[in-house]
């Protein structure tokens, strides 16, 4: 930056701040997806005998969660509840049924304000309290034992493929039907691969989470405590994403896909700009010119992008962002004046930087001027609801 009191390190950590949820939401989080599991376990559960397991995927469970772009927009917790039953006695209707049975009871017995919604894939609970989560609750069984040895013969190792997951879809063919042909997921091999992309960046944050007493063992510092490059890139990314797309939002690259791709580009680095920027550079390496085109790394014959080949607007709006992306970093980090970063960052991210860092670093700010970035709108108040519950 052309003023050294404030590094881009210093300008990108402060955004991450700004964009992270605070420690008491992932507990908050933590203790609803609990409150279900003791629900399924309760003595008058159907599926108690069934040894339940609820455990978190998506954002929490990485720590890359961002808070709502909108006022009144709700965070999405995204759940696997896992059932002990093989796929030869039951049907994918069955299982979602007998989970939805307990979930709509679970609804029932703790006041919430509308009854549990039935998605494509998944049931849905919403809490309307201080901070206003739904929950996505997914079905699932163990997967077969010889695709776990189809994915290590690909090459997956073994500590991923021994979590397959086979999962719930209205929409698939073999919906109704006893089959061994049911839709695939891997939530844990996923989370277990991408903490494995971050683990020496986040052994010092750990260590020092341990010694300071609020851990008792390095094992028990969950993710999203981490805080690596890794973790801050991507949500200043999808940030970034949210606000490019505002105004088209069925357009925008998904969460997986720049998960994915920055998990994969990314090399240990220490340095906050210097890990976003080559996260960027390296990205479009990882982008297959055939299918599948972002493979899933813990399942390769899931693509990400599967969508971009019926809908070509998809891909085109993945590299317009990946460019914009690379511009407003620049931008930003090698913004001249606090009037300057502070326009960079409400136009591409939607944040107002801190008056006392920017008076500190450069003293006092310039005269306001026309914003240097047009993606969107700064300032978001009012949620659009362009598109519907699938699950």
């Amino acid at each position: 930056m052309t003023d050294s009191r404030l590094t881009g390190n210093q300008v990108l950590e402060h955004l991450a701040d700004l964009l992270d949820i605070p420690r008491s939401h992932y507990e908050m989080a933590k203790k609803r997806y609990e409150s279900l599991g003791e629900w399924l376990h309760r003595p008058a559960s159907r599926v108690a005998q069934l040894s339940p397991d609820v455990y978190p995927q998506g954002s929490f469970r990485y720590g890359t969660v961002i808070r709502p772009l909108f006022d009144g927009d709700e965070y999405d917790l995204d759940l696997v509840s896992q059932l002990a039953i093989s796929k030869e006695r039951v049907s994918q209707a069955e299982l979602k049924a007998l989970v939805g049975g307990e979930i709509q009871a679970y609804a029932s017995a703790h006041d919430m304000n509308e009854p549990a919604h039935e998605g494509n894939r998944c049931w849905r609970l919403d809490y309307a309290d201080e901070v206003s989560f739904h929950m996505d609750i997914l079905p699932a069984v163990a997967d077969d034992d010889s695709f776990k040895a189809m994915l290590v013969g690909l090459g997956i190792p073994w500590e991923y493929a021994q979590h397959a997951i086979a999962i719930t879809d209205r929409r698939h063919s073999g919906f109704d039907q006893v089959q061994p042909d049911w839709p695939r997921s891997n939530a844990r091999g996923f989370a277990a691969w991408f903490e494995g992309r971050m683990e020496v960046a986040a052994h010092g944050r750990v260590e020092h989470l341990v010694r300071a007493g609020l851990y008792a063992s390095v094992d028990d510092v969950p993710a999203f405590e981490w805080k690596t490059p890794l973790q801050r890139s991507i949500q200043i990314l999808k940030r970034h994403r949210d606000v490019m797309f505002t105004d088209a939002p069925t357009l925008r690259p998904i969460s997986m896909i720049i998960t994915t791709l920055s998990a994969q580009a990314y090399q240990g680095e220490s340095d906050l700009p210097e890990a976003m920027s080559n996260i960027l550079d390296r990205m479009p390496s990882f982008v297959r010119d055939s299918r599948p085109r972002v493979p899933n790394p813990v399942n390769p014959a899931e693509d990400f992008a599967e969508k971009w080949a019926k809908d070509h607007r998809l891909e085109k709006s993945f590299w317009e962002w990946h460019t914009q992306a690379r511009i407003d970093l620049e931008r930003m980090v090698t913004a001249p004046s606090a009037g300057q970063l502070g326009r960079v960052m409400q136009a591409a991210y939607a944040v107002r930087p801190d008056e006392d860092l920017l008076q500190s670093a450069f003293g006092v700010p310039d005269q306001p001027a026309p914003p240097i970035i047009k993606t969107a709108a700064a300032v978001i108040t009012k949620p659009p609801k362009p598109w519907g519950f699938s699950g």
